[in-house]
C-alpha cells in the first residue's frame, strides 16, 4: 500500500471500525499478507490478536457469551448465523 493511501486512512478514520471509540487508533493489518484492514483501537486490535485473527474462534466466543448470559439476543443471533451456514 502506498504511503499516501496509508496516510489518508490514518487522517480520515476517526473511530475504531469495530467498537466505534475515538480513543487512540492503530493501523490493523493481516500478519500473513501485510494487507491493511482498517483502523482499530488498541483494545479491539489486541482482542483480534488474542483470538489469533481467527473468525471461527471469535464466532465461538460470541456464542459462548450469548449462551452463558441467557441474553435475549441469543435466539436472534443463532437464527442469523444458521442462515449463513
Amino acid at each position: 500500500m502506498p504511503d499516501e493511501v496509508l496516510k489518508d486512512i490514518k487522517t480520515s478514520v476517526k473511530q475504531c471500525v469495530i467498537c466505534g471509540t475515538t480513543d487512540t487508533l492503530v493501523v490493523d493489518h493481516d500478519h500473513a499478507t501485510g494487507q491493511v484492514r482498517g483502523m482499530l483501537c488498541n483494545h479491539c486490535n489486541r482482542g483480534l490478536g488474542h483470538f489469533k485473527d481467527d473468525p471461527m474462534l471469535l464466532e465461538f466466543a460470541a456464542q459462548y457469551l450469548y449462551a452463558s448470559a441467557d441474553a435475549p439476543e441469543w435466539a436472534a443471533y443463532r437464527a442469523k448465523t444458521e442462515l449463513l451456514r
